[in-house]
């Protein structure tokens, strides 16, 4: 085919890639662009986006697919990373009924009431977070009090052992925005290591918690091996997307003062003011590749059979014809719709836990440390690299 992919990641669109989405919005309902190795058409405007998202014929198992997506897609060998197939075999790499059966297994952990009942436990952990962080003085709010947070938590729904809660972060950091490919293969195998590592241990050792219940499921045989380990590393690596919103929101609140004012006024708003923050700035640029095996047509762009879609929830979520003036942050606009959680069939099923996260996180913060201030020129914030997450690398502040 004739459609020569874009070069989009460079460092100016990994500190603002608004600028660029925007003009690819305005200009092209869809784009081919390279990643990873692989030609990938961007979808840029919410309508696509949100159709799209529910579309039950794009289809998420790309290992199913892989020999036609290799031999039509591939663009660059040398940027392919390879991942273990058992690191592709969870819930969101599949479709149809076993996407069902995988997500039955873990639904009754993400139930309103049992997310419910772990708030006052979040509150307490970041209590204790902000007790240890100095006062007057540089601190990575990120490292020191997003990540810890968000790791612990997810720590003790999923059941990881507390002397193993400092090593999968880093991976699940790498695996996503790493900006070599040895880096990322590197991190898949440590997960699929530290996956093999958690199943032994589940079974010397069941306890009331989430991998306990995968574990049983594979020994009842509700779940392949592969499948088993697959689910076991996508559940450590999105279960800390809040460490992203947390840090986003932090950056957020404190360049614009006039909001955080506002919030600090009415800490009611905090739950809208979260919904502005999964929209404004999006954990996600990008949500992982779908397979499209039959011609798209999108606003006079033909897209072919057999190829990759890129949704850019980014890019939906700052478009002027869902969202008024969308690059304003406004704490009480009306954000009904935002794709921050994705939509459709595999909209995130941790989206509330990730709500309380968020809103626990920040609340506390600026409750405790009302004059926070950046320790840095907001410019010199340097972000994670990569097509996908949409996350801070590291944030100075002084707390006070």
């Amino acid at each position: 085919m004739n459609d020569e992919p874009v070069k989009l990641l460079s460092r100016s669109f990994m500190q603002d890639p608004y600028p660029t989405l925007e003009s690819l919005r305005r200009d092209h309902a869809a784009i081919p662009v390279e990643n990873g190795g692989f030609r990938m058409w961007v979808i840029t405007r919410y309508d696509d986006a949100h159709a799209l998202l529910a579309d039950p014929t794009l289809q998420r198992d790309l290992v199913k697919h892989r020999h036609a997506v290799v031999e039509q897609n591939l663009v660059d060998i040398e940027r392919r990373p390879k991942l273990p197939r058992e690191l592709r075999r969870s819930m969101l790499d599949q479709d149809g009924a076993d996407h069902r059966r995988m997500r039955g297994i873990v639904a009754k952990f993400f139930t309103p009431s049992r997310l419910a009942a772990l708030r006052p436990g979040i509150e307490r952990l970041a209590d204790d977070l902000l007790d240890g962080l100095p006062v007057g003085e540089p601190v990575d709010i990120v490292d020191q009090y997003a990540r810890p947070l968000s790791a612990t938590c997810l720590s003790e729904m999923l059941g990881v052992p507390e002397d193993a809660r400092d090593r999968f972060p880093l991976w699940e950091t790498a695996i996503l925005t790493a900006p070599s490919k040895e880096e990322v293969e590197d991190a898949g195998r440590q997960l699929q290591v530290f996956a093999g590592e958690i199943i032994a241990l589940k079974r010397e050792q069941p306890r009331a918690d989430l991998f306990t219940e995968l574990v049983r499921a594979g020994a009842a045989g509700l779940l392949d091996d592969a499948e088993l380990v697959s689910m076991i590393t996508l559940l450590l690596i999105a279960g800390l997307e809040p460490t992203s919103a947390i840090g986003s929101g932090v950056l957020v609140l404190l360049r614009h003062s006039e909001e955080l004012a506002r919030l600090r006024a009415d800490p009611d708003l905090i739950t809208a003011c979260v919904e502005e923050i999964l929209r404004f700035e999006t954990p996600f640029r990008m949500l992982t590749p779908r397979y499209v095996d039959h011609p798209l047509e999108l606003d006079g762009v033909t897209i072919p059979a057999g190829e990759l879609l890129l949704i850019s929830t980014g890019s939906a979520n700052r478009d002027p014809s869902r969202f008024a003036d969308p690059d304003r942050f406004d704490i009480t606009r009306d954000t009904k719709g935002h794709l921050g959680f994705s939509h459709g069939r595999h909209r995130c099923m941790g989206a509330e836990l990730g709500r309380i996260e968020t809103a626990v996180g920040l609340g506390r913060l600026f409750d405790r440390f009302p004059a926070t201030a950046l320790a840095v020129a907001p410019q010199d914030v340097q972000w994670r690299p990569g097509m996908f997450m949409r996350r801070v690398d590291s944030l100075p502040v002084v707390l006070g």
